[in-house]
């Protein structure tokens, strides 16, 4: 990167048409999220925020919703209820091209009350079935064609396949730009996944490592420590591989294995990444025997969870994968030679995020029967519970002989002084309404994802297995994940 500019941030505007405004995520993160870019005076006085949903809701008894997804935050009652006065509803039928015209009306209004300008954006928090219909229905009505500048927010998942996506993406791009369509992965809004990508800019003796001549294996775990829960009849038809490869696993892989941008603009950064991802093959049937191993959870031992087979809505000859572990190697000079492993899964004993970028030992120390090489030097991003950058690099064992041990040397981003760390949603939101869509998947960008994980699934279909293998929940799952690198001379860090 040549040079360093500061950028500040600046206070934004306009109005926010939020589509399941009655709906969890809302309640959870987006509301909360919308309040902190307030606090922090990010957000102006000149922003309104107009929720919809079927619901016959009033703007007051929608404003106690709101009120209560942000009774947590710590702030004064001035600001509480100077925040809440921005907030309206109004009944609507994403699927009823009548109410879009009262949709336009409302939205009026609210531009001449608050002077949000000609800045709009739509945040569909539904189900992805609607989102040709919403779509259309702004365009059909006038609202997206009225002027000034109108962007889309989209929830995962986006289609179920590249056939499915592509036609979702061709109705969307009847009613928007590309420009303006923002595809959301809050993994990208993650602090410690942003933090990738600075360390690379920041520090190039880092960058100069980054390339088979000193890297042994990358490894990506995202491990939840919770089962599915009442997401049976979703997870069923999406399992770990749509519900975290095709996105998360593949966007943070991208930001560590792509070549380094010319600089950090969109443009550079978005270019970098689709390259990346052109360079991972599709699966053979081959590959994907050998490369991919996928798990259901048994019942836990203290019978706190019980089997997937016997969750709610979830079918009871189902071959759904609740793990996933695998690697792919990509296809260029700096890589070449270079696993990418990455495992995920539900109902484990632990919940984490890590990407480990494994150092190269010329030393013969490794002992893979112990299932563990404490000597291997590597870098640690910690995206969460913990935060933060770690180094874990060998010095003398204090003795007469040579010998050596590990020690660590770590940042925590959450004690950084007079740091703030901001959500996910509230750092993506912002984005949106700044018109930055660095941190968000573009239409090539994904594409080329749904194409490397279309090949797995395709290559299972064809193997036609009937049962999968399994881990008792509350473990570290399966033994077949860790024969996978085993078979390659690696094992997993942790």
């Amino acid at each position: 990167m040549k040079g360093c500019s500061i950028m500040t941030n600046k206070q934004v505007g306009g109005l926010i048409v939020m589509f399941g405004a009655a709906g969890d995520l809302a309640r959870r993160k987006l509301y909360p999220s919308l309040f902190r870019l307030y606090q922090r005076q990010l957000l102006s006085e000149n922003f309104a925020l107009l929720g919809n949903s079927r619901r016959e809701w009033t703007d007051d008894y929608f404003r106690d919703i709101v009120l209560e997804s942000i009774a947590d935050q710590e702030a004064d009652e001035e600001t509480v209820n100077n925040f809440i006065k921005h907030f309206f509803y109004t009944s609507h039928d994403a699927t009823k091209a009548g109410d879009y015209e009262n949709l336009k009306a409302e939205m009026s209004k609210l531009r001449n009350e608050f002077s949000t300008g000609e800045k709009n954006l739509y945040y569909l928090s539904t189900s992805p079935a609607l989102f040709p219909d919403i779509t259309q229905g702004l365009k059909d009505a006038g609202i997206v064609t009225d002027g000034g500048t109108h962007r889309v927010i989209l929830e995962k998942p986006f289609g179920t396949d590249l056939s499915s996506a592509k036609e979702l993406n061709d109705a969307l791009a009847i009613s928007f730009d590309e420009k303006d369509i923002y595809r959301i992965d809050h993994y990208l809004g993650k602090e410690m996944v942003q933090n990738i990508l600075a360390t690379r800019f920041f520090n190039p003796v880092i960058e100069s490592l980054l390339n088979q001549e000193f890297v042994s294996n990358i490894q990506i775990t995202l491990a939840e420590d919770m089962p599915i829960g009442s997401r049976g009849g979703y997870y069923d038809k999406s399992g770990a591989i749509r519900d975290m490869l095709q996105n998360h696993i593949l966007q943070v892989a991208t930001l560590l294995g792509m070549e380094l941008p010319a600089s950090p603009s969109q443009d550079d950064v978005h270019t970098s990444k689709l390259a990346f991802l052109k360079e991972i093959n599709s699966f053979t049937e081959d590959q994907t025997a050998k490369q991919m191993v996928r798990a259901q959870y048994l019942a836990s031992e203290d019978g706190e969870f019980i089997n997937y087979l016997a969750e709610n809505e979830v079918a009871e000859d189902s071959v759904t994968e609740t793990y996933l572990a695998g690697y792919f190697q990509v296809n260029n000079d700096r890589w070449g030679q270079v696993p990418f492993y990455f495992k995920t899964g539900k109902a484990l004993d632990d919940k984490r995020t890590t990407v480990e970028i494994v150092l190269k030992d010329d030393v013969d120390k490794t002992d893979i029967d112990r299932g563990c090489n404490p000597n291997q030097s590597r870098i640690t991003f910690n995206i969460q519970p913990e935060t933060g950058l770690a180094f874990n690099l060998n010095q003398k064992l204090p003795g007469e002989e040579l010998l050596p041990t590990m020690v660590t040397i770590h940042s925590n981003v959450d004690e950084l002084n007079a740091a703030y760390v901001p959500d996910a949603y509230e750092k993506l939101i912002y984005d949106a309404l700044i018109g930055d869509q660095t941190n968000f998947s573009t239409w090539e960008e994904l594409a080329e994802q749904w194409r490397i994980v279309d090949s797995i699934i395709e290559n299972w279909q064809k193997d036609g297995s009937t049962s999968l293998p399994t881990y008792v929940g509350k473990t570290r799952g399966p033994k077949e994940a860790d024969e996978l690198l085993r078979q390659n001379g690696h094992v997993w860090v942790k």
